[in-house]
C-alpha cells in the first residue's frame, strides 16, 4: 500500500510578504489554485492565504488597500508539512491524528504543494483498486494451482469451513469424513498426521496459515512409498529376529534376554547423577539384535576376512553374553547414581561365562573367554588371555558399545572397514555422545577424529 504524492503534487503561487491583497488575488486567478503561499524562497518561516480569506478582506473596501500579505497569512506549522516520501497511510494518519487541517508537501523545508482531500480519496481509491485486483489475481492463481499440483490440497477458513478443494483432497475428505470440527483440529495440530483413503493410499496432512489471509492451506502429501518401506525394513527386522531365534540354543536364553530391561536416561555431568527417562522392557534382546546387525554390516565390508576374525565365534558371544545381566528395579523420573544403582559390568559378565559353561558343556573357549571379559579393557585383561583373541575381543566391545548407542539413545551409527582398521561415526540425540573414531583390530590403535 505503500504510495507517495510525489510528481503529482500541486505546484502553490507564492507572494512575498509585503504583497498587498490585490496581488495575492491575481496570483490566486492566475493559478486558478485557491491557497497562495506567502513568504520568500529558502526563508523557514512561511504562511497561507486561501480564498476566502482574500474575498473577506477585499469586501472591506478602502481598508483592504493597507493589509499585506504577511497580515492576513496563515502560519505553517511543522505539524502541516509532511514530506514527499510520505505513503497514503502516513497522510490519513496525520489528518487524523490534529483534525481537519490542511497539508502541506514540503521539500529541504520549503513548500511544495498542499494535498487536497480529493487527492487523498483518489489515492485511497487507486490503492484499494490495485488491492482489490491482486486479491482477485491470487484466487485465480490459486484455483488454476490447486487442480494441477499432484497432492490433495485445500484453501479453508479458520473456523475449519472450506473454501476451495482440488478433486483429490474433495475426495479425501470425503472419504475419511473430515467435518469442520475436525479441519480445525488439523488447524490447530491436535489432528492424526497421517490418513489412510480407501485404496490403502497413505497421506501426512499438514497445515499452513497463509500471510496476509485468514484462511489455512491444509496439504495432504502422499507418503505411500515412505510408509513401504517403512513396511519392508519392519519385515527385515522381523527376518532378522527370527534368524536370531533359531542361533539360540534354547528357549530359556529368548526368555531371559527379553526380561531384562534397558534403561534411557540423561546424564547430569554436574552432580554425576541419571535421571531415568524411558523403560525398554525388551531391551537386553533389543541389544543382541543390533549387535549381530553390526557384525551383518562388518561381515559384507570383508572384515571375517582376516585371520583372527570368526563369524561364528563373535555370533555365539554376542547371543550369550549378557544372560548373567541383572538391572535394578527403577521407574520413569527416578534420579540415581550410576555407580551406586547398578552393579559393576564386570560382575555380570563373570557370571553370564559361568552360566555358559554350566549349560553348555562344549562351549567354546573363545566364546567362554569373549564373554567373561567384554568388560575388561584391554590393560586389566589376565597375563594368559591369547593374544590371537585380541582382534575379536577388540571388536566386540566396539559393537556392543555401538550397540547400546542405538538401543537406549537411538543413536545412527555408520561403520566404514578398511583393511584392519574400522572407521565409525556415532550421531546421538545427546550431543554429547556423538563422535567419529578409528579403530584397528589388530594393533589396536584408537584415534578420535572428533
Amino acid at each position: 500500500m505503500e504510495d507517495n504524492f510525489k510528481g503529482r503534487r500541486i505546484s502553490l503561487p507564492t507572494v512575498p510578504p509585503d504583497a498587498d491583497l490585490r496581488e495575492v488575488a491575481g496570483k490566486l486567478l492566475e493559478s486558478e489554485k485557491n491557497v497562495v503561499i506567502v513568504g520568500r524562497e529558502g526563508e523557514d518561516v512561511q504562511g497561507y492565504i486561501d480564498s476566502k480569506s482574500i474575498i473577506k478582506w477585499l469586501l472591506m473596501g478602502d481598508e483592504s488597500a493597507k493589509v499585506k500579505a504577511r497580515d492576513v497569512a496563515v502560519l505553517i506549522k511543522d505539524e502541516d508539512k509532511i514530506e514527499l516520501s510520505a505513503d497514503i497511510e502516513e497522510i490519513v494518519g496525520r489528518i487524523g491524528e490534529h483534525g481537519d487541517m490542511p497539508l502541506f508537501t514540503s521539500e529541504g523545508g520549503n513548500i511544495t504543494g498542499r494535498i487536497s482531500l480529493p487527492q487523498i480519496l483518489a489515492e485511497v481509491t487507486r490503492i484499494q483498486s490495485e488491492e482489490k485486483q491482486k486479491r482477485i489475481n491470487i484466487e485465480c492463481f490459486i484455483d488454476m494451482l490447486i487442480d494441477v499440483i499432484p497432492f490433495g490440497i485445500a484453501v479453508v477458513s479458520e473456523e475449519g469451513e472450506v473454501q476451495k478443494a482440488n478433486e483429490l483432497a474433495r475426495k479425501i475428505i470425503s472419504e475419511n469424513s473430515i467435518d469442520d470440527e475436525e479441519m480445525r483440529a488439523i488447524i490447530k495440530g491436535d489432528y492424526r498426521k497421517i490418513i489412510k483413503s480407501k485404496l490403502g493410499t497413505y497421506y501426512k496432512v499438514e497445515a499452513s496459515f497463509l500471510r496476509g489471509a485468514n484462511f489455512v492451506l491444509i496439504a495432504f502429501v502422499d507418503v505411500s512409498a515412505e510408509y513401504a518401506l517403512m513396511e519392508r525394513l519392519q519385515e527385515t527386522q522381523n527376518e532378522v529376529e527370527t534368524a536370531f531365534l533359531v542361533m539360540l540354543p534354547d528357549q530359556r536364553i529368548e526368555a531371559r534376554l527379553k526380561s531384562i530391561v534397558e534403561y534411557m536416561d540423561e546424564y547430569d555431568e554436574s552432580t554425576g547423577m541419571i535421571k531415568i527417562t524411558g523403560i525398554i522392557e525388551d531391551g537386553c534382546y533389543r541389544h543382541i539384535v543390533n549387535m549381530l546387525k553390526l557384525l551383518a554390516d562388518a561381515l559384507k565390508q570383508g572384515l571375517m576376512e582376516l585371520p583372527g576374525m570368526e563369524k561364528n565365534t563373535l555370533a555365539q558371544a554376542i547371543v550369550l553374553h549378557d544372560i548373567g545381566k541383572v538391572q535394578p528395579n527403577l521407574k520413569v523420573g527416578d534420579k540415581v547414581n550410576p555407580k551406586e544403582a547398578f552393579e559393576k559390568s564386570f560382575l555380570h559378565a563373570y557370571r553370564g561365562a559361568s552360566l555358559i559353561k554350566a549349560l553348555y558343556d562344549d562351549i567354546d573357549d573363545k566364546v567362554y573367554l569373549l564373554i567373561k571379559y567384554h568388560h575388561h579393557q584391554e590393560t586389566e585383561l589376565p597375563d594368559d588371555f591369547p593374544d590371537y583373541l585380541l582382534p575379536m575381543h577388540r571388536f566386540f566391545r566396539l559393537i556392543d558399545g555401538l550397540s547400546a548407542g542405538i538401543t537406549r539413545r537411538g543413536s545412527r551409527v555408520s561403520m566404514k572397514v578398511n583393511g584392519t582398521r574400522i572407521y565409525v561415526k556415532e550421531e546421538s540425540s545427546f550431543p554429547p555422545y556423538n563422535r567419529e573414531i578409528e579403530i584397528d583390530v589388530y594393533t589396536g590403535s584408537f584415534v578420535s577424529l572428533k
